[in-house]
């Protein structure tokens, strides 16, 4: 949930701008607070919820926001049904996707526990896209499952199999600016105040690990100084 920090707001609206983005695709609606801050930065956000329960509370939530299509699929099924559809249109266009599909199963092989893994390999040679990952291994706070970590040893191979000219970067805790649970810094930062958003900004509060969530960002073209990010591949 980056919306949680103002500095990657405006990172996302940076790429927006400098790639002339107009979709944006988010794997893991959970509450739809993502979603609806960024229906007002984005033409079109299309966002995938697996678990029935929150898809329907979303899905009423968020009825009045015409630019917001949720779907109830899989992350993997979601992404690969939008390529299919990208194609048959023969768009051109960069989109963004935010990749944020986290779950633990403890039942499943090592191998299928990563989601992002699978949403990669649905992306392979999709190169008109910039890629998102959020609770990334880089230094703060991430995913581990079974003392392995979401790091770049784990995507390398898969993400560079979607785009091999990716730019990788990083935020670090220097440029975290994390929107504090008060009405005056959730509407500064562009989210409306409302239960879920307290709620969720508290817990992120709770502990630095929850606070500071390390961002990876994969572009297909180096980015300028303005963004003040850590350059960490290619």
């Amino acid at each position: 949930m980056s919306w949680t920090d103002k500095k990657s707001i405006e990172i996302i609206k940076q790429l927006r701008d400098t790639f002339n983005v107009k979709t944006f695709l988010e794997t893991g609606t959970f509450k739809g607070i993502n979603a609806r801050l960024h229906a007002k930065n984005f033409q079109e956000v299309l966002t995938c919820e697996l678990l029935k329960e929150n898809f329907l509370s979303v899905k009423e939530k968020l009825k009045n926001y015409q630019n917001i299509k949720i779907f109830n699929i899989s992350s993997p099924e979601f992404l690969n049904s939008f390529v299919n559809k990208y194609k048959e249109e023969n768009r051109n266009d960069i989109v963004l996707m935010y990749l944020d599909a986290h779950f633990y199963d403890s039942s499943l092989p090592k191998e299928k526990r990563f989601v992002v893994l699978n949403e990669l390999k649905v992306l392979k040679n999709f190169n008109k896209c910039i890629i998102i990952i959020h609770d990334f291994d880089n230094g703060l706070g991430h995913i581990t499952y079974d003392g392995q970590p979401l790091d770049l040893q784990l995507i390398k191979k898969d993400l560079m199999a979607v785009n091999p000219e990716f730019k990788l970067y990083t935020n670090d805790l220097s440029n975290c600016d994390i929107v504090k649970p008060s009405i005056k810094d959730i509407k500064e930062s562009g989210l409306v105040f409302d239960e879920e958003t307290l709620d969720n900004l508290e817990y992120a509060w709770s502990i630095p690990r929850l606070t500071y969530r390390g961002i990876l960002y994969a572009v297909p073209e180096e980015l300028n100084k303005d963004f003040a990010l850590k350059r960490i591949w290619n």
